[in-house]
């Protein structure tokens, strides 16, 4: 079973899919952490709650892909 991750995917804004922005996604619940205008704003919510994790498993965690890309 792969261990759980949150991961980066640049995405088209809801509400506005002429803009594209960078979600925060969480591969274990497979549910959205929130969107950003910023990839930088993305990346650190998603070092934060990857740090989180790996602190309350004791694990460290496997990043699938650096920037997933989602149609």
């Amino acid at each position: 079973m792969a261990e759980p991750f949150v991961e980066i995917r640049k995405t088209h804004k809801p509400g506005n899919p002429e803009k594209i922005c960078y979600e925060v996604y969480d591969g274990d619940t497979g549910g959205s952490l929130g969107h950003f205008t910023d990839a930088s704003e993305a990346q650190k919510r998603a070092d934060s709650m990857n740090r989180m994790t790996s602190r309350e498993t004791g694990k460290r965690l496997d990043h699938p892909t650096d920037d997933a890309d989602v149609e």
